[in-house]
């Protein structure tokens, strides 16, 4: 997507805000800084949050402004659910598609999503995984089945996320990054879609369960 007017561009850097973190569910997203920060009056400030709010990535709240949608653990299952269902039937059209090429870089992203993990760098970590997967899907060349997974993935802040789940996930999920790519490269499309429906359900299973606090700032 381009993004050309000042609304556009005040929408992307929310947005982006939201999915790296620096807005978590519930935080207020303070119009006039967000003007001052994008060189822009707050009109096109108030168009982007309506915009986003329309999308339920934020909510106007009375006497309190925008603020972060919160993020119910039902929803959180149907999102999940419906996340699987493209990403698994994505990852057999990877098996046709995908280079070898494409498979080490992909590699490569899951190596850094380890290091990260084990840097204790929870938000980092993250953000790679979203990049990971967005990058897989990327190699079936079905633009459109790429938005509508990237749209999805929008929906849940990745900071927030990255707070929520306890490590032990977060052993065996980037453990099935390898798993993933080892099927796709043995081009077993029953095994990769296998995977990728355990990964999204252990993702959803395992939200809330973190006990301990962790700074997840980069």
């Amino acid at each position: 997507m381009k993004y050309n007017s000042k609304v556009d561009l005040v929408y992307k850097a929310i947005l982006d805000g939201v999915k790296k973190g620096d807005y978590l569910p519930g935080d207020r997203i303070v119009i006039s800084r967000v003007a001052k920060e994008n060189g822009c009056s707050e009109i096109p400030v108030r168009e982007a949050l309506r915009r986003l709010e329309s999308e339920k990535i934020v909510e106007l709240v009375p006497n309190k402004g925008a603020v972060v949608t919160q993020v119910s653990k039902s929803f959180l299952e149907q999102l999940f659910v419906v996340k699987a269902i493209l990403e698994g039937q994505a990852v057999r059209i990877v098996v046709d598609h995908i280079t070898d090429a494409q498979l080490a870089k992909l590699r490569d992203l899951a190596e850094k999503m380890r290091e990260a993990f084990e840097q204790e760098n929870l938000k980092r970590c993250s953000a790679l995984n979203r990049k990971f997967h967005i990058d897989l899907y990327s190699t079936t060349g079905n633009d459109v089945l790429v938005q509508h997974i990237a749209e999805l993935w929008n929906k849940w802040p990745l900071g927030h996320y990255a707070n929520q789940v306890p490590d032990e996930w977060y052993r065996i999920s980037t453990q099935q990054h390898f798993d993933l790519l080892d099927a796709i490269a043995a081009k077993d499309k029953d095994r990769a879609e296998q995977i990728m429906w355990a990964h999204k359900r252990g993702a959803v299973e395992n939200v809330g369960k973190r006990t301990e606090s962790h700074d997840i700032a980069e």
